[in-house]
């Protein structure tokens, strides 16, 4: 059995990956399609893992496909340097070959030599994007062009796409995205990020620029059939006992969040010898808040007082009517505008998310915590 019994903090593959069936075969089927996608949750629910999952199913000598991370990106001509720069490394079968796309494509590039193992990342990719305008709608249409060049389809995963939410001047950059990207017959696009609230508002009203851009899928919870599965046989292969019961209060402890569970149980089979007690579960839960208390510290130590009450009242249990009389009298939080105030700014610091009009912590291992 792989030594790595549990894994958490990074994407998973291979027999660690459990589930996501569903969306797996409609994320397949929209990437042959040409159907451009939207993938939300909250962080760490497997998102990254399901795409790369998918991606390796497609690829194809007809399908290219290109992933690209824009997490620090800050701006248009980031964003269009990040994304040429990946579709053309990613599609080159060589250093020349890149170079001589760069050139044809774009008309100029600026580049340096660096010690990199892979022949393909021994270029320093500078692509000398200007301010221009028209240098980055060049640079964004590219894609489109090298497909038409290879005779070939590409397919280009975008993670971390909410940043464009906070480029200057986004509206406009968006309509412009917009544009491009829909007149692209051979490109299709799947776009994921690790903050659902700033994702949906880059489509939740007709007057957005992706609005009706593609298809939205919205990952749930694994249910616990397959974790019972995939975590009492790592258990076994591992000489180990864990009960259903076990298993069931591992995963409901942590809201079947997937990065947790994994997390969890790690900490759970660490502690034990030959049969998983009620101990170990207490040690390993004590360990996760253990683990991530800095975390936590990070994230609240600059919020107002109103701000550390609503999170406790959802930490609570309370979803939803936080603007109630009683809500707001029990946890003092002032009036029923300030708690839509309060509400919004939570949202938009990715502490809490919104599913079907109900609040929920974004992380329920902080729950955990604030109830401390």
């Amino acid at each position: 059995m792989n030594r790595q019994t549990f894994i958490f903090g990074k994407p998973v593959e291979g027999n660690f990956f459990t589930d996501r069936e569903a969306e797996a075969k409609r994320l397949a089927a929209n990437f042959k399609g040409g159907v451009s996608t939207f993938l939300l949750s909250p962080r760490r629910w497997g998102k990254t893992s399901l795409i790369k999952k998918v991606m390796t199913q497609v690829q194809s000598d007809e399908l290219k496909v290109v992933f690209v991370d824009v997490f620090k990106c800050k701006s248009p001509i980031d964003f269009a340097e990040t994304v040429a720069s990946a579709v053309l490394s990613q599609t080159a079968t060589k250093t020349e070959e890149f170079l001589e796309n760069a050139k044809a494509f774009l008309g100029r590039i600026n580049f340096g030599v660096n010690l990199s193992p892979d022949p393909l990342s021994a270029v320093d990719i500078k692509l000398g994007l200007s301010d221009d305008r028209s240098d980055i709608s060049n640079a964004l249409s590219m894609p489109e062009r090298i497909a038409q060049k290879k005779n070939v389809r590409l397919l280009v995963c975008i993670d971390e796409f909410q940043q464009i939410g906070e480029f200057p001047d986004t509206e406009t950059f968006q309509k412009e995205l917009r544009t491009i990207w829909q007149h692209q017959a051979n490109v299709t696009y799947c776009l994921f990020g690790s903050k659902k609230h700033m994702m949906e508002t880059l489509f939740d009203t007709p007057e957005k620029a992706f609005f009706k851009f593609g298809d939205i899928i919205y990952l749930k919870t694994i249910p616990f059939g397959y974790w019972y599965e995939y975590i009492s046989k790592r258990f076994e292969g591992a000489g180990k006992k864990i009960t259903e019961e076990q298993i069931r209060h591992i995963c409901e402890t942590v809201q079947y969040h997937s990065s947790y569970v994994q997390q969890l149980c790690w900490y759970v089979y660490l502690s034990s010898s030959g049969v998983v007690t009620e101990e170990d579960i207490n040690y390993g839960i004590e360990e996760l808040i253990c683990q991530n208390s800095s975390l936590f510290e990070s994230w609240t130590e600059n919020l107002v007082a109103n701000q550390m009450r609503l999170l406790r009242a959802v930490a609570d249990g309370l979803h939803d009517g936080l603007s109630s009389a009683d809500v707001i009298r029990r946890y003092r939080l002032v009036s029923s505008a300030n708690v839509v105030a309060v509400k919004k700014s939570l949202l938009d610091k990715n502490l809490l998310y919104s599913d079907n009009g109900k609040l929920y912590l974004t992380d329920p291992v902080m729950g955990m915590w604030l109830k401390r």
